[in-house]
């Protein structure tokens, strides 16, 4: 046995600590989306430059995007503004139809301009779109 080096113990309490704050940074969020079989995780990048209390979302033809109802869209993020983000579950292998809208308290749904925007999911892992606001 070498004992040239002193064994050092944390007490219990302090292991136990230190073992929940790694976890902490090292574990997912809770919130974070997971694929299950048949689906793929989907990540939605805009960038939108918006007014203070405008919120961007992503909707779209799949019940996952709120079916076009802009009270059922998605949130989208901005932590890393100007670009707004959000992730969500799709199935895989399927097509779909999808805009980004701008809403504010008391003031209209702002929608994308232009043709919706289209994609078909891949058979597997993830999907993620780097798109800029259209207005």
């Amino acid at each position: 046995m070498n004992r040239s080096r002193p064994r050092t113990r944390l007490p219990l309490g302090l292991a136990a600590v230190c073992a929940l704050l790694l976890g902490l940074f090292t574990a997912p969020p809770a919130s974070a989306a997971r694929a299950d079989e048949g689906s793929v995780v989907a990540t939605f990048h805009v960038t939108a430059h918006t007014q203070w209390g405008q919120q961007v979302h992503v909707t779209g033809n799949r019940p996952e995007l709120g079916s076009w109802n802009p009270d059922k869209a998605v949130p989208l993020s901005s932590a890393s503004y100007p670009t707004w983000s959000a992730t969500v579950t799709l199935p895989t292998n399927t097509g779909v139809e999808y805009k980004y809208i701008i809403k504010a308290v008391n003031a209209p749904v702002t929608w994308e301009s232009g043709p919706d925007r289209t994609t078909v999911t891949p058979p597997t892992g993830t999907y993620i779109t780097h798109d800029s606001f259209r207005y």
